[in-house]
This record gives structure tokens, sequence and C-alpha cells, in this order.
């Protein structure tokens, strides 16, 4: 045996493609809510408490071990190089165990690594707080270089269950994918040159771009400090409230960025941030009309009611109250 996984795994990214055990949560009827393919195989899986791996394995499948339950020991031979970062982050293991021969893997404390050190990838064990490794200088959760796919696939559980993760001055690239906004509190040493935190959320130093942003309670309060609030910026946390700095100069479509029906913003900037995107509210597409109740400095109304003008197929569908405070 030389490949594991599904026969119809093919690297092509299907969307029906089922795991090892031919397990696959899919949204049948399009509304949102997946189901279990075959909900008895998936208890019978359950029971499974070691996954055992022949050294004779160089090759693993994209889905491989896709919605496959936590708590599992498996081990990972010495010729597999690839989709190892983007499948086994998906899962919170019991213990993983990387041959010692394999060139581009190692596990320490929890994290997945290169075997160098230099690049985490994420968690393979459960953490409420991660110390992000002093040797480490990238953190990656794309998988970009480590799936034959043709697209990283951006699975978002790279540090499902962790509370905490706190970055030190040695880490100079990060791409992280949680939904952007997320429960997770991310906390960077001030030495670094690179990135910065504040109340929990992530930014760049250089761009003042956002990375992550730290959400309680349906809250989007973005830290003074960030520019710019990028299109990747994720609405799955359900934004009730968006609090924009006076700092933030360029927004995306700013309906993207929440999953209900009403939603308020609150603007400090006396100058509107530019919209990068057009607007659409497809995240809305189930809620029909958008009402979205905007408050403003003084004096700023017209010129938000300019900058923020909802136009073409989208002018019936996203409705904007201005008010100024």
């Amino acid at each position: 045996m030389v490949k594991l996984g599904s026969t119809i795994d093919d690297f092509a990214g299907q969307e029906e493609t089922g795991n090892l055990f031919g397990i696959l949560f899919e949204d049948r009827d399009g509304d949102g809510i997946e189901t279990i393919s075959n909900p008895q195989i998936y208890k019978r899986v359950a029971k499974i408490k070691k996954i055992k791996i022949p050294s004779s394995v160089v090759s693993i499948t994209p889905k491989c071990f896709d919605d496959l339950q936590d708590g599992k020991e498996i081990n990972i031979p010495r010729g597999v190089e690839k989709e190892v970062a983007k499948q086994l982050t998906k899962v919170k293991w019991k213990k993983v165990k990387i041959s010692s021969k394999n060139k581009k893997y190692k596990v320490k404390n929890g994290c997945l690594l290169s075997k160098s050190g230099k690049t985490l990838y994420g968690l393979v064990y459960k953490k409420k707080k991660l110390i992000v490794p002093k040797t480490v200088t990238k953190i990656d959760t794309s998988a970009l270089s480590d799936t034959k796919m043709g697209y990283s696939e951006l699975h978002g559980l790279a540090f499902s269950g962790c509370e905490t993760l706190v970055i030190s001055k040695n880490v100079k690239s990060i791409y992280l994918y949680f939904d952007f906004a997320a429960p997770i509190k991310v906390e960077v040493d001030p030495a670094n040159k690179y990135y910065a935190s504040k109340d929990g959320s992530l930014y760049s130093k250089k761009n003042g771009e956002l990375i992550c942003l730290h959400v309680i309670d349906g809250v989007y309060n973005i830290p003074d400090g960030v520019k710019v609030i990028p299109y990747r910026f994720n609405v799955s946390q359900g934004a009730k409230k968006v609090i924009i700095p006076a700092s933030v100069k360029k927004v995306s479509d700013i309906a993207r960025y929440i999953c209900v029906k009403d939603a308020v913003f609150v603007c400090y900037g006396k100058e509107p941030p530019v919209l990068t995107e057009e607007w659409t509210n497809y995240s809305q597409k189930n809620l029909g009309v958008m009402n979205l109740t905007v408050y403003v400095p003084k004096g700023c109304k017209a010129a938000y009611e300019s900058a923020w003008k909802v136009g073409g197929e989208y002018q019936d569908r996203i409705k904007l109250t201005f008010i100024e405070q």
C-alpha cells in the first residue's frame, strides 16, 4: 500500500468526496444545514481509538481525515509529505507520532511544525493557550505548499479550541484563517517589528491590515490602529454591531461583514473609509432586505451618504440610515 484515502478523492477538490471511511457532511438541501452521509458508519468510526498508517504509504488524499472525530491516535510515515498540515490540523488528536525520518514535519508541544521548527501549521492537540515556540518565524494555516489540490483549502480549524494565541517577537510572517472574526484572543510581544495586538485582535504594523478580530458577544470592535479591513474578512461569527475607529481608511463592502438582518455600525472617522469592493449582500441572500443603521460624527452625514451610496442591483436590498452623534 502506497496511497491512503478514497479512490475517488483525486486531488481535484470534489465537494462530494468522502473521507477514508466514506463519511461526508453535506448540505443536501442548500439551506446551510449539513447532515452526515452515513450515520451508522460515523458511529462505528467514533469507536476507533488508533489509526496506524503502514510505513509503505507515501501519499494520503486531500480529504482523508475530513470530519473525523477528535481524540484518536495516528502516525505519519517518513514518506508522507503532502496533505499532512491540512489534514492533521483539522482534527485534535490524542497522540500524533511522526516518523523521525520524515523530512518535512514534526510535532512539538502539540504544534505541527516544519522540520526546521520555523513554520507553525496549527495545533494537533487540544490546548486552551498556545505560546508559539520561539523557533517559529512563520505561521501559515493556508497549507498551500502542503496540498496536491489545485487550491489551498482554508478549513479554519488549525487552532480550534484554543482560547489564547501568544506570538513571539521572532514571527515575521502570518497567514491565519479561523474566520478572521473569532473568539480566540491573540497576544503579540511588543518587541515584534511586524505585528501588533490590541484587545485580543491582531493586525499588521506594516500596512495596518486587520488579520484576526477578537469577537465578544457578536460585537466587532475594530481596534484603533487598524487601517484596512480586508475583503476576506469573514462573517460567520454573526456581527450585530461593528465599531470602526477613525484610524480605518479602507473597508470592503461593509454588508459582507455581518450575518444579521438589522445591524448597527458606529464610525468615528470624520472622513468615511473608502469602500474597496462593490456592494453585495450575498451573505444575506436568505434574509431579504438589510436595514443598516450607521452612526457617524456630527457634520459628517452627507459625506458618508455620498461615499457609501448603494447602487446597482443591490439598492433595493441594502438600506442605509445615517445618524449623526
